[in-house]
């Protein structure tokens, strides 16, 4: 039981370092609105979509009934480049010229290139220099864009508890209890259970190999403002050696986020700043994937590494414990 909280200690150290990258991340989205909140955020989902879904097997084999096994996964996908930026538009605040007609725009240039959470500098909105004059510039700033986390690689360690049931079945749990990570973080945790069913007990001697199929079903909580649900399937093949067990499975994924916060706007009647809502969904670009890995067991001890390709291609190990 020591060494559990020892291992839960150091798994939360890691999951804050992965937050504390990211940087205030709730203060960062509540700078956007729906539009560029939803460029901004997306690659995170899909990040954390993709390791949410990773390790839910390292062996197609179902535990007998009401045995069970603990286990801590360690996941890495990692970013492509062209998810570490996005094309911010311009807040849309104009005024009419009342001599030309002709609209003029309090921020420039109307689409800029800047950092996702993901990403690394954020980019600047500049004022229009049109407006002097027409625009109490006392009031107004440049618009700053926030910077993202600047990481290749985002991490997740996750705890597991598998058990055996009757009828060739296995029920999945995972669990990471909600803590605060910081005042500007809030609070991060996620919760996940899953039922997997062997195929092959239906095909006695036909095929030497295990055969499952699995459903999982994911929460988590990313901040006060964000919560994401996560939906997978997948099919799983796998085949022991002595004490090695080869392994591979296709899958299908799909993760949402919602987001509800509130942001600053600026009210040209008024020249002041004014709180508004924004709420909006995103769904992450995590779909299919097909994964191959293989498991090592010394008597009760399981050691296994795997490797998926998907949008964001994942590594992940990890040990456990059968009983």
């Amino acid at each position: 039981m020591k060494r559990f909280y020892v291992v839960l200690v150091l798994i939360i150290i890691l999951t804050s370092f992965l937050y504390s990258e990211t940087g205030k991340l709730e203060k960062k989205i509540r700078q956007y609105g729906e539009e560029n909140g939803i460029g901004f955020i997306k690659p995170l989902v899909t990040a954390f979509g993709t390791n949410l879904n990773t390790g839910l097997y390292n062996t197609a084999k179902i535990l007998k009934p009401f045995r069970f096994s603990v286990s801590f996964y360690g996941m890495l996908a990692f970013v492509p480049k062209e998810d570490k930026t996005f094309m911010a538009t311009r807040p849309d605040l104009y005024v009419e010229d009342p001599f030309s007609g002709e609209t003029i725009y309090l921020y420039l240039p109307e689409e800029i290139e800047t950092a996702t959470a993901l990403g690394g500098d954020g980019e600047d909105f500049d004022l229009n220099p049109d407006l002097d004059g027409k625009v109490n510039f006392d009031n107004l700033i440049p618009k700053s864009l926030p910077n993202g986390g600047r990481l290749n690689s985002v991490p997740l360690f996750i705890p597991q508890f598998n058990m055996g049931l009757p009828y060739g079945n296995e029920i999945m749990l995972r669990i990471f209890p909600t803590y605060e990570v910081s005042e500007d973080t809030g609070e991060i945790g996620f919760w996940g259970i899953g039922l997997k069913h062997s195929i092959d007990q239906y095909l006695p001697g036909i095929f030497p190999i295990d055969i499952a199929v699995q459903g999982v079903y994911q929460y988590a909580k990313i901040t006060d403002v964000l919560e994401l649900t996560d939906f997978a399937v997948n099919a799983q093949i796998s085949k022991k050696f002595m004490m090695w067990t080869l392994y591979g499975g296709l899958g299908y994924e799909n993760t949402k986020l919602k987001a509800e916060y509130k942001t600053y706007v600026y009210d040209i009647e008024t020249e002041e700043y004014e709180q508004v809502k924004v709420k909006f969904e995103v769904e992450g670009e995590n779909d299919f994937r097909a994964t191959i890995g293989f498991r090592y067991t010394l008597l009760l001890i399981n050691f296994w590494t795997d490797y998926s390709i998907c949008k964001y291609p994942v590594l992940n190990f990890g040990i456990g414990v059968s009983l």
